[in-house]
């Protein structure tokens, strides 16, 4: 099984020739941040949206369902388009729907109308990511330098300024409508700017029938770590501050920055994870990165206070930082010509474990209480470790 070659230099004339990699890569990092701070432009304002529409809980979990649904759908239609017409097209695509849809989210008459546009909202995201970390794969190509933790990093650095950009709002008391609209613009003129400095995909490929990207048999180890990584990210993500109130004894402001420690480490994991990738290769920073994010696991599971279980959360977020940028590296590296539908395909097995980890632990919390629950975490980190092994190549 080959992986991607990181540095891989076959792009590397075409690159110079039609522009500078390295603007290209300070592009696609513009794009990660761009895409972070969208989302959670949304994330940031939804208790003034449920609280513009009368909603309860309840009826917003419904609403939700649609970002789900928009995610599952999108990813292998957009690593099909991807494989067809090239990563530049369906960018433009997928930014045009997601930033339409960004105000449209303040627009909606109801439950249903704001669960249609979420949908289509989350289409938009997912042609998006899908169509960046191709970029992000013929940036690494082309500048011989592994960056995709780099711009991972970014996306949460987007992510943390389109939140305090959210809660100005919210403190200033401005309404959804020209919140979500000034953002959409201002976004808009980020990923325009960005677009113009990107990298053709390789010219000498031949347009592929693919119409959805679905994982085969080479891709299913991949798929496996991430799907690993990112449940456990989405259980840090739904109960890591409900962990530390009820089941540590922290306060509520402790149980937040708790959240915050994660966050950091996950930031933290990724500017360093292409050095150590670059040093080790995929199968050892994988390994590492599980046994990392187990030792958090267990310390956390295990800690008779507030302190030690935020430790415990930093060293979880640590661990599961570089996970899913070097997995995307390795995926892209099976089919040189098309990394864009390998990286949706992988994506779409990540994603289904994000939305299948919080409900789990809440079914095992409900049974064994919630401390025990978050052993799963110490289980999904070692599955992940162990199945790392599976994806060696020659130069890991």
């Amino acid at each position: 099984m080959a992986e991607a070659p990181c540095p891989g230099r076959e792009t590397a004339g075409a690159a110079t020739r039609s522009g500078s990699p390295r603007g290209a890569r300070a592009a696609v990092g513009a794009l990660f941040f761009a895409n972070g701070a969208a989302f959670s432009t949304w994330a940031a304002r939804v208790p003034a949206v449920t609280e513009n529409l009368g909603l309860s809980a309840g009826e917003l979990a419904v609403a939700l369902i649609g970002l789900s649904v928009g995610a599952l759908l999108g990813l292998p239609v957009a690593g099909g388009l991807v494989a067809q017409r090239g990563s530049r097209p369906v960018l433009a695509g997928g930014v045009a729907v997601y930033l339409l849809a960004l105000p449209l989210i303040g627009f909606a008459p109801g439950l249903i109308g704001l669960t249609a546009v979420l949908t289509v909202f989350a289409c938009g995201n997912a042609a998006v990511d899908v169509a960046m970390n191709a970029q992000g794969v013929l940036v690494e190509r082309a500048t011989g330098r592994a960056v995709l933790g780099r711009l991972h990093a970014m996306f949460s650095l987007g992510g943390i300024a389109g939140a305090l950009v959210g809660g100005v709002a919210a403190a200033a008391d401005i309404g959804v409508r020209p919140h979500f609209a000034v953002a959409a613009v201002a976004l808009a003129a980020v990923f325009a700017l960005a677009g113009t400095r990107l990298l053709p995909d390789d010219p000498g490929r031949e347009r592929s029938r693919l119409r959805l990207a679905l994982p085969s048999a080479g891709l299913w180890a991949p798929g496996a770590v991430v799907f690993c990584a990112l449940m456990s990210e989405g259980v840090m993500n739904d109960w890591g501050a409900l962990y530390l109130r009820d089941a540590v004894g922290s306060s509520a402001g402790t149980a937040a920055f708790g959240f915050a420690l994660f966050s950091a480490g996950m930031v933290v994991g990724r500017l360093s994870g292409d050095t150590v990738h670059e040093r080790f290769g995929t199968v050892r920073l994988l390994q590492l990165s599980g046994l990392l994010g187990a030792a958090g696991a267990l310390l956390t599971a295990a800690a008779p206070g507030p302190p030690a279980a935020l430790a415990g959360f930093a060293l979880l977020g640590l661990g599961l930082a570089a996970v899913v940028p070097a997995v995307f590296r390795h995926a892209a590296g099976l089919d040189q010509g098309r990394p864009g539908p390998s990286i949706a395909a992988v994506s779409t097995l990540g994603y289904t474990g994000f939305l299948a980890g919080p409900p789990v632990i809440g079914v095992i919390a409900e049974l064994t209480g919630l401390r025990a629950a978050m052993l799963v975490l110490l289980l999904l980190l070692t599955v992940l470790t162990i199945t790392a092994h599976r994806l060696r190549a020659p130069d890991s």
